[in-house]
């Protein structure tokens, strides 16, 4: 039996146990009277057995559209394949059951009806051998049972037993197609987000390693230039020292580990909009001097250079994106805007990774960090990048 926990399996699972257990009480309302009904058959067989076979045969699979609402999905399967189990012995122990050798009325039994209900529930419980296994048991389960306990019904039981295989294939091979495109779906989500991580963090990589060049480069070239005044500044001791700083974090490879103060930080917003497109402005706001973690730092950048391509990929040529970067002893604030196309959010398919992955969940990996996307159709984006201290 298969349990585990995968989306679109288990909502799948659920919605047909759902319909199985509304079958159960319609088919359990069709076979309560006649000769052949549960209430004729239940004092033909011996006590409790009668009252038995109606709990296992209606009463607990039509407690299916409520189960599937409250239970989780592995007691749910539990109950489903084991009662579909105890169903077959019961049809298999049926003229055991029996205080006379025939039923009355050369009626067939009542569970005849509704097989197909417990075949279905045992092709969503259990493996997929057993679901082809169950319905194809039916045949000599039913033919040998109504021979038992009818009088001169060889033909009329072979013919039923045909019919029970049929109708029981078809109601279980739909179910088992249907869990298969839940297995796929779930396997190419997985997929998805396994491609979607490698590429974040192979664009995380190549951003960092952008960004920090970049850093390194201004801070060389900073002091290269003012050495090569007549009078250096008073400062140039420690500003050679802060690039030598650089390179040596890039050389010894902790350049994804050292933090960034907040200077470094807004050069590394307006490095990642440069690279996008230099015309883009960027406005900038510093207070404080704490540092930033270096992981936060390329969430922001990851999630900045992911709301730029969007803007400029999806926003048309007059889209006009600018940054605005604010950064205090507490707190750090990106936001991306566009005077684009936007989108209504309820139409975008939940296939496209890069809002979902790239922005609002890379910025929630990281502790205190956020992100909110909001967008209206030919009035443009906004895309607010956020993380506080804690």
């Amino acid at each position: 039996m298969n349990g585990a926990a995968r989306p679109a399996r288990e909502r799948i699972q659920r919605t047909l146990l759902l319909a199985v257990g509304i079958g159960a009480i319609i088919f359990g309302l069709l076979l309560a009277s006649g000769s052949s009904g549960f209430l004729r058959q239940i004092d033909q067989l011996h006590a409790p057995l009668g009252v038995l076979t109606v709990v296992v045969g209606v009463i607990v699979p039509a407690s299916y559209p409520l189960l599937s609402r409250v239970l989780p999905i592995r007691p749910l399967l539990l109950i489903a394949g084991w009662t579909s189990m105890v169903f077959m012995a019961i049809q298999i122990a049926w003229p055991l059951m029996m205080k006379e050798p025939l039923l009355a009325d050369d009626a067939t039994p009542w569970t005849q009806g509704i097989n197909a209900i417990h075949a279905t529930a045992a092709a969503i419980a259990w493996p997929r051998i057993a679901g082809w296994v169950y319905p194809l048991v039916q045949g000599p389960v039913v033919a040998f049972t109504q021979m038992q306990v009818r009088d001169d019904a060889a033909l009329e039981a072979t013919l039923d037993g045909l019919g029970a295989i049929i109708y029981c294939l078809i109601l279980c091979g739909v179910s088992i197609a249907m869990i298969s495109a839940g297995d796929r779906q779930d396997a190419a989500a997985v997929h998805a987000r396994e491609q979607a991580a490698l590429e974040a963090s192979r664009r995380t990589r190549e951003a960092e390693q952008t960004r920090i060049n970049a850093i390194v480069h201004d801070d060389v070239m900073s002091v290269l230039l003012a050495a090569s005044r007549p009078t250096p500044p008073d400062s140039l001791a420690e500003q050679a020292r802060h690039a030598i700083a650089s390179v040596d974090s890039l050389v010894s490879g902790r350049t994804e580990t050292r933090d960034y103060d907040p200077e470094e930080f807004v050069a590394v917003i307006r490095s990642t909009a440069s690279a996008a497109d230099p015309a883009i402005p960027v406005r900038y706001a510093v207070e404080g001097d704490l540092p930033l973690p270096a992981g936060v730092v390329a969430a922001f950048a990851e999630a900045t250079a992911e709301a730029l391509r969007n803007a400029l990929g999806h926003g048309g040529p007059d889209c006009e994106p600018r940054v605005e970067c604010d950064v205090d002893d507490g707190s750090a604030r990106v936001v991306v805007t566009d005077h684009g196309s936007g989108f209504a959010a309820s139409r975008v398919s939940q296939r496209r990774l890069g809002i979902r992955v790239s922005i609002l969940e890379r910025m929630r990996t990281v502790a205190g960090g956020d992100a909110d996307v909001e967008s209206t159709p030919g009035v443009g984006t906004t895309v607010s990048l956020t993380w506080s201290r804690a």
